[in-house]
Protein backbone atom coordinates (compact mmCIF):
# COMPACT_ATOMS: atom_id res chain seq x y z
CA UNK A 1 0.00 0.00 0.00
CA UNK A 2 2.32 2.57 0.84
CA UNK A 3 4.47 1.89 -2.74
CA UNK A 4 0.84 2.96 -3.95
CA UNK A 5 0.86 6.07 -1.96
CA UNK A 6 4.07 7.36 -2.82
CA UNK A 7 4.06 6.41 -6.74
CA UNK A 8 0.88 8.17 -7.36
CA UNK A 9 1.96 11.15 -5.41
CA UNK A 10 5.15 11.29 -7.33
CA UNK A 11 2.94 10.97 -10.69
CA UNK A 12 0.81 13.69 -9.14
CA UNK A 13 4.39 15.54 -8.45
CA UNK A 14 5.61 14.86 -12.14
CA UNK A 15 2.11 15.98 -13.78
CA UNK A 16 1.64 19.48 -12.26
CA UNK A 17 -0.66 18.58 -9.88
CA UNK A 18 -0.48 21.26 -6.43
CA UNK A 19 0.87 19.08 -4.12
CA UNK A 20 -2.17 19.37 -1.49
CA UNK A 21 -4.25 17.99 -3.96
CA UNK A 22 -1.33 15.22 -4.73
CA UNK A 23 -1.74 13.83 -1.18
CA UNK A 24 -5.49 13.63 -1.68
CA UNK A 25 -5.37 12.04 -4.55
CA UNK A 26 -2.95 9.80 -3.50
CA UNK A 27 -4.18 9.14 -0.20
CA UNK A 28 -7.86 7.74 -1.54
CA UNK A 29 -6.04 5.97 -4.27
CA UNK A 30 -4.18 3.63 -1.59
CA UNK A 31 -7.71 3.52 0.57
CA UNK A 32 -9.00 2.04 -3.11
CA UNK A 33 -5.99 -0.40 -3.83
CA UNK A 34 -6.19 -1.51 0.29
CA UNK A 35 -9.90 -2.35 -0.12
CA UNK A 36 -10.76 -0.15 2.62
CA UNK A 37 -14.40 1.93 3.24
CA UNK A 38 -13.79 4.70 1.26
CA UNK A 39 -15.31 6.69 4.85
CA UNK A 40 -12.20 6.10 6.12
CA UNK A 41 -10.43 9.16 3.84
CA UNK A 42 -13.10 12.03 5.38
CA UNK A 43 -12.61 10.20 8.80
CA UNK A 44 -9.18 11.16 8.97
CA UNK A 45 -8.99 14.19 7.39
CA UNK A 46 -11.45 16.24 9.25
CA UNK A 47 -9.69 15.30 12.70
CA UNK A 48 -6.80 16.04 11.23
CA UNK A 49 -7.33 19.65 11.86
CA UNK A 50 -10.54 19.68 14.26
CA UNK A 51 -8.95 17.80 16.84
CA UNK A 52 -5.52 19.77 17.86
CA UNK A 53 -6.61 23.08 19.82
CA UNK A 54 -3.80 24.32 18.24
CA UNK A 55 -3.51 24.76 15.24
CA UNK A 56 -5.74 27.67 15.66
CA UNK A 57 -2.75 29.26 16.10
CA UNK A 58 -1.67 29.35 12.47
CA UNK A 59 -4.68 31.14 11.11
CA UNK A 60 -3.99 33.51 14.10
CA UNK A 61 -0.50 34.23 13.21
CA UNK A 62 -0.60 34.54 9.66
CA UNK A 63 -3.30 37.21 10.19
CA UNK A 64 -1.05 39.09 12.49
CA UNK A 65 2.01 38.93 9.86
CA UNK A 66 -0.42 40.78 7.16
CA UNK A 67 -1.94 43.09 10.01
CA UNK A 68 1.92 44.01 11.56
CA UNK A 69 3.14 43.80 7.46
CA UNK A 70 0.73 46.46 6.82
CA UNK A 71 1.00 48.70 9.30
CA UNK A 72 4.41 49.93 8.62
CA UNK A 73 6.22 47.69 11.56
CA UNK A 74 9.16 46.60 8.46
CA UNK A 75 9.98 49.97 7.93
CA UNK A 76 10.69 50.64 11.34
CA UNK A 77 12.41 47.17 11.50
CA UNK A 78 15.00 48.71 8.79
CA UNK A 79 15.35 51.73 10.46
CA UNK A 80 16.23 50.04 13.78
CA UNK A 81 18.27 47.63 12.11
CA UNK A 82 20.06 50.37 10.15
CA UNK A 83 21.09 51.89 13.41
CA UNK A 84 22.85 49.33 14.57
CA UNK A 85 24.87 47.99 11.42
CA UNK A 86 24.14 50.22 8.75
CA UNK A 87 27.40 52.01 9.11
CA UNK A 88 29.49 48.59 7.86
CA UNK A 89 30.86 48.19 4.62
CA UNK A 90 27.94 47.47 2.81
CA UNK A 91 25.78 48.40 5.48
CA UNK A 92 22.63 48.08 3.99
CA UNK A 93 23.50 44.01 3.20
CA UNK A 94 23.34 43.99 6.75
CA UNK A 95 20.29 45.96 7.39
CA UNK A 96 18.59 43.88 5.37
CA UNK A 97 19.24 40.53 7.63
CA UNK A 98 18.81 42.18 10.73
CA UNK A 99 15.63 43.61 9.62
CA UNK A 100 14.57 40.05 8.12
CA UNK A 101 15.27 38.77 12.02
CA UNK A 102 13.13 41.51 13.40
CA UNK A 103 10.61 41.34 11.01
CA UNK A 104 10.50 37.55 11.04
CA UNK A 105 10.01 37.52 15.11
CA UNK A 106 7.31 39.48 14.74
CA UNK A 107 5.37 38.05 11.03
CA UNK A 108 6.58 34.62 11.32
CA UNK A 109 6.41 34.11 7.42
CA UNK A 110 9.36 33.65 5.38
CA UNK A 111 7.18 35.08 2.17
CA UNK A 112 5.66 38.14 3.83
CA UNK A 113 9.46 39.43 5.33
CA UNK A 114 11.03 38.63 1.63
CA UNK A 115 7.46 41.16 0.44
CA UNK A 116 7.87 43.61 3.17
CA UNK A 117 11.85 43.94 3.39
CA UNK A 118 12.13 43.94 -0.38
CA UNK A 119 9.54 46.19 -1.10
CA UNK A 120 11.67 48.71 0.56
CA UNK A 121 15.19 47.50 0.77
CA UNK A 122 15.75 46.41 -2.86
CA UNK A 123 15.11 49.58 -4.40
CA UNK A 124 17.08 51.63 -1.83
CA UNK A 125 19.99 49.03 -2.60
CA UNK A 126 19.79 49.72 -6.01
CA UNK A 127 19.85 53.24 -5.48
CA UNK A 128 22.93 53.40 -3.70
CA UNK A 129 24.98 51.59 -6.06
CA UNK A 130 24.39 47.65 -5.57
CA UNK A 131 23.95 45.26 -7.73
CA UNK A 132 20.05 44.36 -8.35
CA UNK A 133 21.15 40.30 -8.23
CA UNK A 134 23.16 40.85 -5.03
CA UNK A 135 20.31 43.14 -3.24
CA UNK A 136 17.53 40.13 -4.20
CA UNK A 137 19.69 37.49 -3.01
CA UNK A 138 20.17 38.86 0.00
CA UNK A 139 16.46 39.43 0.89
CA UNK A 140 15.47 36.31 -0.11
CA UNK A 141 18.51 34.41 1.76
CA UNK A 142 17.85 36.19 4.90
CA UNK A 143 13.64 35.52 4.77
CA UNK A 144 13.45 32.30 6.01
CA UNK A 145 15.02 33.64 9.53
CA UNK A 146 11.10 34.38 9.73
CA UNK A 147 10.68 30.46 9.86
CA UNK A 148 13.09 30.19 12.70
CA UNK A 149 12.86 32.49 14.65
CA UNK A 150 9.69 32.80 17.08
CA UNK A 151 6.94 32.92 16.60
CA UNK A 152 6.81 30.37 13.53
CA UNK A 153 4.27 28.76 11.70
CA UNK A 154 6.19 25.80 10.78
CA UNK A 155 7.63 25.12 14.16
CA UNK A 156 3.51 25.05 15.42
CA UNK A 157 3.16 22.48 12.61
CA UNK A 158 5.79 20.55 14.14
CA UNK A 159 4.45 20.53 16.86
CA UNK A 160 1.72 19.39 15.62
CA UNK A 161 3.13 16.29 14.06
CA UNK A 162 5.52 15.24 17.47
CA UNK A 163 3.53 16.91 20.37
CA UNK A 164 6.51 18.78 21.70
CA UNK A 165 6.28 21.54 23.46
CA UNK A 166 5.36 24.84 21.38
CA UNK A 167 6.81 26.95 24.10
CA UNK A 168 9.80 24.80 24.13
CA UNK A 169 10.34 24.27 20.63
CA UNK A 170 10.28 29.04 20.23
CA UNK A 171 13.03 28.80 22.85
CA UNK A 172 15.03 26.65 20.84
CA UNK A 173 14.84 29.10 17.29
CA UNK A 174 16.62 31.65 18.89
CA UNK A 175 20.22 30.46 19.04
CA UNK A 176 20.15 28.69 15.52
CA UNK A 177 18.36 32.16 13.97
CA UNK A 178 20.83 34.40 15.22
CA UNK A 179 23.68 31.96 14.50
CA UNK A 180 22.35 31.83 10.27
CA UNK A 181 21.67 35.29 10.87
CA UNK A 182 25.56 36.68 12.10
CA UNK A 183 27.11 33.98 9.36
CA UNK A 184 24.86 35.70 6.43
CA UNK A 185 26.04 39.13 7.61
CA UNK A 186 29.45 38.26 7.52
CA UNK A 187 28.95 36.73 4.15
CA UNK A 188 27.88 40.17 2.80
CA UNK A 189 29.95 41.75 4.15
CA UNK A 190 32.88 39.99 2.15
CA UNK A 191 31.45 40.45 -0.83
CA UNK A 192 30.44 44.05 -0.14
CA UNK A 193 34.38 44.83 0.85
CA UNK A 194 35.56 43.07 -2.59
CA UNK A 195 32.83 44.72 -4.67
CA UNK A 196 33.04 48.05 -3.43
CA UNK A 197 29.92 48.34 -2.41
CA UNK A 198 29.00 51.93 0.05
CA UNK A 199 28.59 52.71 4.09
CA UNK A 200 25.44 53.71 4.74
CA UNK A 201 24.99 57.54 5.95
CA UNK A 202 25.34 58.09 9.32
CA UNK A 203 22.78 58.20 12.10
CA UNK A 204 22.32 60.87 14.65
CA UNK A 205 22.42 60.19 18.57
CA UNK A 206 18.97 62.04 18.32
CA UNK A 207 17.75 60.31 15.34
CA UNK A 208 19.16 56.88 16.26
CA UNK A 209 17.05 57.71 20.06
CA UNK A 210 13.79 58.20 17.71
CA UNK A 211 14.19 55.49 15.67
CA UNK A 212 14.82 52.97 18.57
CA UNK A 213 12.39 54.76 20.36
CA UNK A 214 10.01 54.79 17.61
CA UNK A 215 10.60 50.38 16.67
CA UNK A 216 9.45 49.60 20.76
CA UNK A 217 5.78 48.83 20.33
CA UNK A 218 6.42 46.56 17.10
CA UNK A 219 9.33 44.46 18.63
CA UNK A 220 7.23 44.40 22.01
CA UNK A 221 4.80 41.98 19.91
CA UNK A 222 7.69 39.94 19.96
CA UNK A 223 7.80 40.30 23.68
CA UNK A 224 4.71 39.59 24.61
CA UNK A 225 4.39 36.79 22.18
CA UNK A 226 7.21 34.50 23.12
CA UNK A 227 7.96 35.52 26.97
CA UNK A 228 4.10 34.88 27.69
CA UNK A 229 4.79 31.09 25.85
CA UNK A 230 7.91 30.51 27.21
CA UNK A 231 6.99 31.78 31.27
CA UNK A 232 3.64 29.74 30.75
CA UNK A 233 1.56 32.57 30.99
CA UNK A 234 -0.57 31.40 28.02
CA UNK A 235 -0.67 29.11 25.08
CA UNK A 236 0.55 29.43 21.45
CA UNK A 237 -2.77 29.61 20.35
CA UNK A 238 -3.77 32.60 23.20
CA UNK A 239 -1.01 34.19 22.03
CA UNK A 240 -1.79 34.42 18.72
CA UNK A 241 -5.01 36.00 19.09
CA UNK A 242 -3.34 38.52 21.58
CA UNK A 243 -0.50 39.33 18.42
CA UNK A 244 -3.84 39.93 16.22
CA UNK A 245 -5.23 42.11 18.77
CA UNK A 246 -1.83 44.06 19.94
CA UNK A 247 -0.66 44.48 16.23
CA UNK A 248 -4.09 45.97 15.43
CA UNK A 249 -4.24 48.81 18.09
CA UNK A 250 -0.52 49.27 17.28
CA UNK A 251 -0.75 49.50 13.52
CA UNK A 252 -4.15 51.49 13.71
CA UNK A 253 -3.35 54.19 17.12
CA UNK A 254 0.15 54.13 17.46
CA UNK A 255 1.84 53.66 14.18
CA UNK A 256 -1.54 55.32 12.35
CA UNK A 257 -0.62 53.07 8.84
CA UNK A 258 -2.98 50.94 8.95
CA UNK A 259 -6.82 51.82 8.22
CA UNK A 260 -10.47 50.12 7.85
CA UNK A 261 -10.05 50.07 4.51
CA UNK A 262 -7.19 47.46 4.60
CA UNK A 263 -9.11 45.15 6.39
CA UNK A 264 -10.77 43.09 3.49
CA UNK A 265 -7.01 42.42 1.54
CA UNK A 266 -5.75 41.46 4.78
CA UNK A 267 -8.26 38.93 5.68
CA UNK A 268 -8.85 37.53 2.09
CA UNK A 269 -5.09 37.07 1.87
CA UNK A 270 -5.27 35.63 5.29
CA UNK A 271 -8.42 33.18 4.84
CA UNK A 272 -6.21 32.22 1.31
CA UNK A 273 -3.05 30.72 2.95
CA UNK A 274 -5.12 29.45 5.45
CA UNK A 275 -7.04 27.36 3.69
CA UNK A 276 -4.16 26.02 1.43
CA UNK A 277 -2.22 25.26 4.75
CA UNK A 278 -5.53 23.46 6.54
CA UNK A 279 -5.99 21.71 3.26
CA UNK A 280 -2.26 20.48 3.70
CA UNK A 281 -2.72 19.55 7.34
CA UNK A 282 -5.87 17.71 6.42
CA UNK A 283 -4.90 15.52 3.56
CA UNK A 284 -1.20 15.17 5.07
CA UNK A 285 -3.19 13.36 8.30
CA UNK A 286 -4.88 10.87 6.05
CA UNK A 287 -1.47 10.51 4.12
CA UNK A 288 0.26 9.92 7.33
CA UNK A 289 -2.21 7.37 8.74
CA UNK A 290 -1.99 5.13 5.91
CA UNK A 291 1.63 5.54 6.65
CA UNK A 292 1.23 4.13 9.34
CA UNK A 293 -1.40 1.54 8.91
CA UNK A 294 1.12 -0.35 6.86
CA UNK A 295 3.45 0.22 9.71
CA UNK A 296 6.38 2.00 7.98
CA UNK A 297 7.63 4.11 10.67
CA UNK A 298 8.32 0.69 12.36
CA UNK A 299 10.15 -0.97 9.75
CA UNK A 300 12.11 2.90 9.00
CA UNK A 301 13.31 2.10 12.55
CA UNK A 302 14.06 -1.22 12.65
CA UNK A 303 16.18 -0.51 9.97
CA UNK A 304 17.85 2.62 11.01
CA UNK A 305 17.90 2.06 14.93
CA UNK A 306 21.23 0.65 14.72
CA UNK A 307 22.43 3.46 13.05
CA UNK A 308 24.16 6.42 15.49
CA UNK A 309 23.62 10.07 15.37
CA UNK A 310 26.05 10.62 13.46
CA UNK A 311 25.20 8.46 10.27
CA UNK A 312 21.55 8.97 10.45
CA UNK A 313 21.74 12.91 11.18
CA UNK A 314 23.58 13.55 6.99
CA UNK A 315 20.81 11.19 5.58
CA UNK A 316 18.05 12.69 6.83
CA UNK A 317 19.88 16.46 6.20
CA UNK A 318 20.35 15.01 2.52
CA UNK A 319 16.37 14.09 2.01
CA UNK A 320 14.71 17.01 3.55
CA UNK A 321 17.56 19.41 1.38
CA UNK A 322 16.28 16.66 -1.61
CA UNK A 323 12.37 17.63 -0.95
CA UNK A 324 12.90 20.68 -0.49
CA UNK A 325 13.33 21.43 -3.91
CA UNK A 326 10.21 20.55 -5.06
CA UNK A 327 8.26 20.68 -1.79
CA UNK A 328 7.00 23.42 0.56
CA UNK A 329 8.81 23.34 3.95
CA UNK A 330 5.19 22.57 5.66
CA UNK A 331 4.52 19.79 3.17
CA UNK A 332 8.02 18.48 3.65
CA UNK A 333 7.90 18.00 7.30
CA UNK A 334 4.23 16.28 7.46
CA UNK A 335 5.14 13.73 5.05
CA UNK A 336 8.97 12.59 6.70
CA UNK A 337 8.37 13.87 10.16
CA UNK A 338 6.22 11.30 11.46
CA UNK A 339 8.41 8.52 10.34
CA UNK A 340 11.74 9.66 11.21
CA UNK A 341 10.68 11.26 14.27
CA UNK A 342 10.47 7.97 16.38
CA UNK A 343 13.73 6.75 15.03
CA UNK A 344 15.38 9.70 15.91
CA UNK A 345 14.05 9.33 19.35
CA UNK A 346 15.56 5.73 19.29
CA UNK A 347 18.66 6.75 18.67
CA UNK A 348 18.44 9.30 21.34
CA UNK A 349 18.41 12.09 19.89
CA UNK A 350 17.21 15.73 21.87
CA UNK A 351 13.20 16.29 20.27
CA UNK A 352 14.39 19.99 20.43
CA UNK A 353 17.23 19.41 18.41
CA UNK A 354 15.93 17.24 15.70
CA UNK A 355 12.83 19.74 15.21
CA UNK A 356 15.13 22.53 14.90
CA UNK A 357 17.93 20.09 12.46
CA UNK A 358 14.51 19.53 10.81
CA UNK A 359 13.14 23.26 10.94
CA UNK A 360 16.80 25.11 9.39
CA UNK A 361 17.15 22.41 6.55
CA UNK A 362 13.81 23.34 5.10
CA UNK A 363 14.25 26.65 5.77
CA UNK A 364 16.52 26.46 2.91
CA UNK A 365 13.23 25.23 1.02
CA UNK A 366 12.17 28.83 0.75
CA UNK A 367 15.28 29.66 -1.01
CA UNK A 368 16.16 26.33 -3.28
CA UNK A 369 14.60 26.47 -6.90
CA UNK A 370 12.34 25.23 -8.12
CA UNK A 371 9.80 25.48 -5.72
CA UNK A 372 11.86 28.16 -3.24
CA UNK A 373 8.55 30.35 -2.89
CA UNK A 374 10.69 33.30 -1.52
CA UNK A 375 12.63 33.45 -4.54
CA UNK A 376 9.13 33.65 -6.67
CA UNK A 377 8.61 36.71 -4.45
CA UNK A 378 11.84 38.06 -4.49
CA UNK A 379 11.75 37.58 -8.64
CA UNK A 380 8.28 39.37 -7.89
CA UNK A 381 9.49 42.30 -6.43
CA UNK A 382 12.56 43.10 -8.07
CA UNK A 383 11.57 42.02 -11.28
CA UNK A 384 14.42 39.53 -12.06
CA UNK A 385 14.56 36.66 -13.13
CA UNK A 386 14.53 33.14 -10.97
CA UNK A 387 17.82 32.36 -12.48
CA UNK A 388 19.74 35.11 -11.86
CA UNK A 389 18.55 35.38 -8.06
CA UNK A 390 19.66 31.68 -7.64
CA UNK A 391 22.94 32.83 -9.03
CA UNK A 392 23.93 35.67 -6.87
CA UNK A 393 22.81 33.05 -3.86
CA UNK A 394 25.52 30.97 -4.19
CA UNK A 395 28.11 31.57 -1.48
CA UNK A 396 24.97 32.61 0.87
CA UNK A 397 23.48 28.66 0.16
CA UNK A 398 27.47 28.08 1.11
CA UNK A 399 27.64 30.18 4.36
CA UNK A 400 23.71 28.80 5.38
CA UNK A 401 24.80 24.91 4.53
CA UNK A 402 27.77 25.26 7.27
CA UNK A 403 25.25 27.04 9.79
CA UNK A 404 23.14 24.38 9.44
CA UNK A 405 25.67 21.56 9.96
CA UNK A 406 27.01 23.02 12.83
CA UNK A 407 23.39 23.23 14.67
CA UNK A 408 22.89 19.44 13.41
CA UNK A 409 26.22 18.29 14.97
CA UNK A 410 26.07 20.73 18.17
CA UNK A 411 22.85 20.10 19.84
CA UNK A 412 23.46 22.44 22.63
CA UNK A 413 22.76 25.53 19.99
CA UNK A 414 19.10 24.37 20.09
CA UNK A 415 18.89 23.06 23.41
CA UNK A 416 20.54 25.74 25.48
CA UNK A 417 17.45 28.43 25.85
CA UNK A 418 14.85 25.77 26.46
CA UNK A 419 17.02 23.99 28.93
CA UNK A 420 17.13 27.35 30.42
CA UNK A 421 13.60 27.71 30.99
CA UNK A 422 13.31 24.40 32.55
CA UNK A 423 11.71 22.54 29.18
Amino acid sequence: MTLTLFAVFALCILLGVPVVFGLGIASLSAIIYQGLPLLALPQRVIPAVSDNFSIVAIPLFILAGNIVGRGGMGDRMIKLANVFVGRSRGGLSSTNIVASMFFGGISGSATADTSAIGSILIPAMVKRGYDKSFATAVTVVSSPLGTIIPPSIIVIVYCWVTEVSVGAMFAAGYLPGLLIGVALIITGWIISVRRGYPVSDAVSVREAAKIVLDAVPGLMTVVIIIGGVVAGVFTATEAGSIAVVYGTFVSMFVHKELKLSDFPAILRDSVLLTGVVALILAFAGAFGWLIAFDRVPYAAAELLGGLSPAVFLPGYMILLLILGTFLAPTEALIIVTPILFPVALTLGMDPLHFGMVTITCLALGHISPPVGLCLFVGSAVSGLPVKDIVKALMPFYITSAVAVLLIAYIPVISTAIPRAFGF
